[in-house]
């Protein structure tokens, strides 16, 4: 009789980790066709003096949050790229397919967010859904995708270590921070939620390694898509100012 509750209770642990696993299987193959390359082609200073002008090529990470081809990446990923390409994900049933390159123009950027919005010629595109940042809870299951070291497609899996971090002092802008492991290459990409929406835009890791420690940081979903819906409408973001510039009181003032 031991026996047999054992053998009913393990089956019944197997069955529900399976559940599981289907489960972020179905998020990562709905969130995955809508995650791009970004590859960026510009020129840079060779080393030592009088160096000759060289060629470079770089690539991160995008995430299509339109049908009619609009992508969400970094501005540091496009920042100073003469020409900009967004490899799309294509699949045939079951089968991933390398992908179609196609050129992308830079709609806008924003160095204050570290975001900016890219075009590609696409109609009926893949897309994400926005999720609202602000109901983000810490420990929540999370994914995060794009392509690590030009690993194109990729997909870690972890939680929200704070929804809402304040990395520097004074700092305006505020971030998600995730254990999942984000690497080189996965700025600009997807952090999802356990309903495949988005919730964040992968931007930058503190590591003493060079590779990821489990400290990641994305932009906030709400902060993106304002972002996105600025640059898009008007091509730049607008800010109110109250035309005040702080200053300390001194025993003198």
């Amino acid at each position: 009789t031991i026996l047999a509750v054992c053998v009913t209770a393990l089956g019944a642990q197997s069955q529900s980790l399976e559940e599981i696993s289907l489960a972020v299987q179905s998020v990562a193959e709905r969130a995955d066709a809508a995650v791009v390359q970004v590859i960026t082609r510009g020129f840079h200073a060779g080393e030592g003096e009088g160096g000759s002008v060289q060629s470079r090529q770089a690539s991160g990470s995008g995430v299509i949050v339109h049908a009619d081809g609009y992508v969400l990446t970094n501005a540091h990923v496009v920042g100073g790229a003469r020409r900009v390409l967004v490899l799309v994900p294509q699949s045939r049933g079951n089968k991933k397919l390398t992908g179609k390159l196609m050129p992308a123009e830079v709609l806008g950027t924003d160095r204050e967010t570290d975001l900016a919005v890219l075009k590609i010629d696409v109609k009926g595109a893949a897309h994400l859904q926005f999720a609202d940042s602000d109901a983000l809870r810490q420990g929540q299951l999370v994914l995060a995708l794009g392509s690590p070291f030009g690993l194109t497609n990729s997909i870690s899996m972890g939680v929200i270590s704070s929804a809402a971090r304040e990395v520097r002092p004074g700092d305006p802008m505020v971030y998600i921070q995730t254990d999942a492991s984000i690497n080189p290459g996965n700025s600009g990409g997807a952090l999802v939620d356990a309903r495949g929406q988005l919730i964040g835009i992968n931007t930058f890791i503190v590591t003493r390694s060079g590779g990821s420690d489990g400290v990641g940081f994305a932009a906030p979903s709400n902060i993106a898509r304002a972002v996105y819906e600025q640059i898009r409408q008007h091509g730049r973001v607008k800010r109110g100012q109250i035309g005040i510039l702080p200053q300390t009181i001194t025993p003198e003032l």
